[in-house]
């Protein structure tokens, strides 16, 4: 953390990392793609030769018409992407000085960035799949699942794990085959082995040209050779540990955002922290408003 704040420790330092990660050695208009730019002598701010056009390296980056300054911003990505349970709201407006609305809106922008982390690769090799349910009030499962009201009813998330490699989260609207069984066409690739429990919607796997093994958990069967959910189960455990211990209650319409956060910090377990937040930028370019993340 020391190192990390002597080197990003002015808004100056914070720019010039974030050109370097963005367009290496030579800066790229983000107004008209042009090459021909020029860097004004404060270097901050750079000309288009082009179209003529003034940009930093924050246009068309999540940083995009935010006033909070480079380096909170980049203190609230290492601290949101190097803190396995993560951090909540409330305790980053205290780090980084900000109101909690504030910090909220940045932590919600720095997760939605991670949308795109789970693209262009599939999972394969050995894959293990499950589904859990996240929220309610009650501890008997099949009695909230069943009930009308609102004070009981959970939200379905689905997890598919290559075993010694990366993971996919997705929060669905149930647990039918509908939900559960494309996102597993889309995700993993054909021929892959895929350890399940008993659940009946998986029993179409085999069917749909994917080796399929279970373990029966209602008899307490937890493993069978090397068929077995442990791994995709521990994932579970450390998510719930997160949500119910540091953000306490997540709203649906942004459950998936939460989803990526975890996603994203078991896949890069294997990185230094550094490295991690690093990582990270490679999916900054995108925008979102407060209107936007509000109406969903």
């Amino acid at each position: 953390m020391v190192e990390f704040q002597q080197k990003f420790s002015n808004e100056k330092a914070c720019l010039a990392y974030l050109e370097q990660v963005r367009w290496g050695d030579k800066a790229i208009c983000p107004h008209c793609g042009s090459i021909k730019t020029y860097k004004f002598k404060s270097g901050l701010l750079f000309k288009c030769g082009d179209c003529r056009k003034q940009f930093t390296a924050k246009v068309g980056t999540i940083f995009s018409d935010s006033k909070v300054p480079l380096y909170k911003w980049f203190l609230a990505i290492y601290l949101a992407t190097s803190l396995k349970r993560g951090i909540s709201s409330v305790q980053l407006c205290k780090y980084i000085g900000v109101t909690q609305k504030t910090s909220w809106f940045m932590l919600q922008r720095i997760r939605f960035a991670l949308e795109k982390s789970g693209n262009g690769w599939l999972l394969e090799n050995e894959v293990e799949i499950d589904e859990t349910y996240i929220g309610g009030k009650g501890y008997n499962r099949a009695k909230e699942l069943r009930s009308t009201t609102n004070s009981y009813n959970k939200e379905t998330v689905m997890g598919m794990l290559e075993r010694g490699g990366r993971a996919k989260i997705y929060h669905v609207k149930s647990s039918g085959s509908r939900a559960l069984l494309p996102p597993i066409q889309t995700n993993v690739k054909p021929d892959t082995r895929i350890f399940t429990d008993e659940y009946g919607v998986y029993k179409n796997l085999s069917k749909m040209g994917y080796p399929h093994d279970t373990v029966h958990h209602r008899t307490m069967q937890f493993r069978k050779g090397n068929a077995h959910t442990q791994n995709i189960e521990g994932f579970w455990s450390h998510m719930k540990r997160g949500i119910n211990g540091v953000y306490y209650h997540v709203s649906p319409k942004h459950l998936q955002m939460y989803c990526n956060e975890y996603q994203y910090r078991y896949n890069t377990r294997q990185m230094t922290d550094i490295e991690r937040f690093s990582e990270w930028f490679g999916y900054s370019l995108c925008g979102l408003t407060y209107k936007e993340l509000i109406n969903g």
